[in-house]
């Protein structure tokens, strides 16, 4: 004991030493820090080996998963397999269920695999397709982004991705993709994405090899139910004004503070009883934003917060049994919200900028004007770039004329029914996917 003590006191700085002579018991004190720096290094040391070893198991999955996805090039065949969070309430769930419905629409073998679980998602709706029987190749679509993909292929090892034609279904917001998704284009044959605006984004990273190709979601496929105001409690009489957002897609992006802004403006302009009606997804994992946004409306009886989940039965029937559809997002790689507003007969108002003016026509929508700015504020998403700022006056005169102007709002509501985008009508949509999907 005495030579360890020794050989430990001997190892310590000499500063440490010379400070411990100046304290009662001075020795065993030593021994004891001693022991425990000791101790404290080799947990130090074996939590450093863990996760290099943890970091040298994902390398070599990941190699596997490459190897395994390497013979690319294969042709399209059935079934198609859609992956993707079938049962979660999330924008991405949304879509990855319309695309598995749409593909079934146009009468090929369709299958789906969910990784709801897998990121943390709560399961909260089934899953409308089997999964792949083990003896089943065909193709696989993954309709989940480049993190989520490499994750998933590393933790697979890319077995669900040999022997099969694979289509990345990525969406971005912004004017130029993440460098760090690079890696992602070594799994794919090709990719598709909800519109112009995010495929040119990606095509600016993707190989020569790889195809980028916008394929619009099929809103065609959704219910069209008739308004219920009393549903939602909404009074007689009041111009509804609604605006949707989760915030897992983040309050910077999605701006719901400029269309508060606007809203009170207009109001001001305006004789016409009008209520702003904000749903919000999302919320339990962000209390402190949506404390925030409370503060914000405290005391505005025409302004109400929704928290509570709604199925997507809801959700279109909360659309339906509202006036105006507002977003003043700085960035959309679709617009979900806008779109099926469109397909439901809404008039829109929105930031004239990114995907969302691929379907908003002159007759059914109006455009907020903006200037575009550069990115700030979202962490680890939203690093660089530029996105919009949009004119909050401008959004208020153009709310305010809406919401004061029935006939107006009238004659933008049918127009809707003209409005030609692909993912309004069925034949065109039906021919997109035979173009991209070549079976024949």
């Amino acid at each position: 004991m005495k030579s360890r003590l020794l050989a430990l006191w001997r190892g310590l700085p000499v500063p440490v030493r010379r400070a411990a002579h100046l304290t009662a018991g001075a020795p065993g004190a030593a021994f004891r820090a001693t022991s425990e720096a000791i101790d404290r290094a080799a947990k130090a040391r074996a939590e450093q080996a863990a996760r290099a070893a943890k970091a040298r198991a994902e390398r070599k999955a990941q190699a596997r998963a490459r190897r395994r996805a390497r013979r690319r090039g294969l042709p399209p065949s059935l079934p198609v397999t859609v992956v993707g969070f079938h049962g979660a309430v999330h924008g991405l769930g949304e879509g990855a269920r319309m695309l598995a419905r749409g593909l079934a629409d146009a009468g090929l073998a369709t299958r789906a695999i969910d990784l709801s679980a897998e990121v943390g998602f709560p399961i909260d709706l089934p899953v409308a397709f089997p999964p792949p029987a083990a003896s089943e190749r065909g193709m696989v679509i993954s309709h989940i982004n480049p993190p989520e993909l490499l994750r998933w292929a590393r933790a697979t090892e890319g077995r669900p991705l040999e022997g099969r034609r694979h289509i990345g279904y990525w969406a971005w917001e912004l004017e130029d993709a993440p460098a760090d998704w690079a890696p992602a284009f070594d799994l794919v044959d090709e990719v598709w994405t909800p519109s112009a605006f995010a495929a040119d984004a990606i095509r600016k990273i993707a190989p020569a090899r790889v195809k980028v190709s916008p394929a619009p979601y099929p809103l065609y496929l959704n219910p069209r139910p008739a308004p219920d105001r009393a549903r939602f409690g909404f009074p007689e009489g009041v111009v509804v004004v609604l605006i949707a957002f989760d915030l897992r897609s983040t309050a910077q992006r999605k701006n719901p503070y400029a269309a508060l802004q606007a809203f009170r403006k207009a109001r001001t302009a305006t004789d016409r009883p009008a209520l702003l009606v904000c749903k919000i997804v999302g919320a339990d994992l962000y209390p402190e934003t949506l404390e925030a946004l409370r503060e914000s409306v405290a005391g505005d009886p025409s302004i109400r917060l929704m928290t509570e989940s709604l199925s997507a039965d809801d959700m279109a029937l909360l659309t339906a049994s509202s006036d105006i559809i507002l977003s003043l997002h700085r960035s959309e790689g679709y617009g979900l919200l806008l779109a099926e507003a469109i397909w439901l007969g809404k008039p829109t108002l929105a930031t004239g900028w990114s995907s969302n003016v691929e379907f908003m026509d002159p007759a059914s929508s109006q455009l907020v004007d903006f200037q575009l700015i550069a990115v700030e504020g979202d962490g680890a998403i939203y690093r660089v770039g530029r996105w919009a700022d949009a004119d909050v006056d401008d959004a208020a005169v153009k709310l305010a004329r809406m919401i004061g102007d029935d006939a107006l709002r009238g004659d933008m509501a049918a127009a809707t029914a003209r409005n030609g985008h692909v993912s309004f009508d069925r034949d065109a949509w039906l021919r997109m996917t035979r173009a991209l999907l070549p079976l024949d």
